[in-house]
């Protein structure tokens, strides 16, 4: 499994719409769930400044995730300018293999109950 982390920096007053955007019912997160190689992301807001958030998506293998960019590529282009019209500035952090995952994974696994 790996991980692709961003870092991205919201226009203020965008906040509500990039949060939307990327949350569990956002279009981009729809779009991810279209691949069965997606298996969740994490979306993180910093405590420390009201603009900064990172996402972190989960996929089966960076394969899967390159042939899902490829075959949605008009479908990300557009949801890309979309996401340009809330963002300042967005950084790609890198891309990592994971360790210690846990054993449910899958769309759902960023909406686990207690």
């Amino acid at each position: 499994m790996i991980a692709l982390v961003w870092m991205f920096d919201v226009r203020p007053g965008m906040t509500p719409h990039f949060e939307r955007f990327y949350g569990a019912d956002g279009e981009w997160t729809a779009l991810s769930r279209r691949s069965r190689s997606f298996l969740g992301s994490s979306f993180l807001k910093d405590l420390a400044s009201e603009t900064r958030y990172m996402l972190v998506e989960y996929w089966g293998e960076m394969v899967v995730y390159e042939k899902h960019v490829a075959s949605f590529e008009k479908a990300i282009e557009t949801l890309q300018r979309e996401r340009d019209r809330f963002v300042v500035r967005m950084d790609a952090v890198g891309v990592f293999n994971t360790l210690d995952t846990p054993d449910r994974m899958g769309p759902a696994w960023s909406r686990r109950g207690g």
